[in-house]
């Protein structure tokens, strides 16, 4: 029978997370990068999360309020109304929105800074 063997690295454990440099040894613009990259990283959280509301929402409404899904509009039911008239809206204007504003994050990143 062969004998069973532990691998492991010296000083693992004990070491820490390792540590950034600060901005100033980095080169000029990379600080500004990390800050437009982060910048619309939270742009686009913040637009999956209201699509993501939007969207989750609606088979809540219907199970809290199971007279709706009995409603007919134009002789449609009114869940299959929204779900195939209503949610392209929804992505067309969080699309805009988002396009929009992070345009407007990245003419800020390649503006000159402005003396004050």
């Amino acid at each position: 029978m062969t004998e069973r063997v532990t691998v492991t690295v010296r000083g693992a454990r004990r070491r820490g997370p390792r540590r950034r440099p600060p901005d100033e040894h980095l080169e000029p613009g990379a600080a500004r990068v990390r800050s437009l990259i982060r910048t619309q990283a939270r742009l686009a959280l913040a637009t999956l999360t209201i699509v993501f509301l939007l969207l989750a929402g609606l088979p809540m409404l219907f199970a809290c309020a199971p007279g709706l899904s009995h409603v007919r509009l134009l002789g449609v039911r009114l869940p299959w109304l929204i779900l195939c008239g209503g949610v392209q809206p929804v992505w067309v204007v969080a699309a805009h929105r988002h396009v929009r504003l992070a345009e407007r994050a990245e003419r800020a990143f390649t503006e000159p800074a402005r003396p004050e």
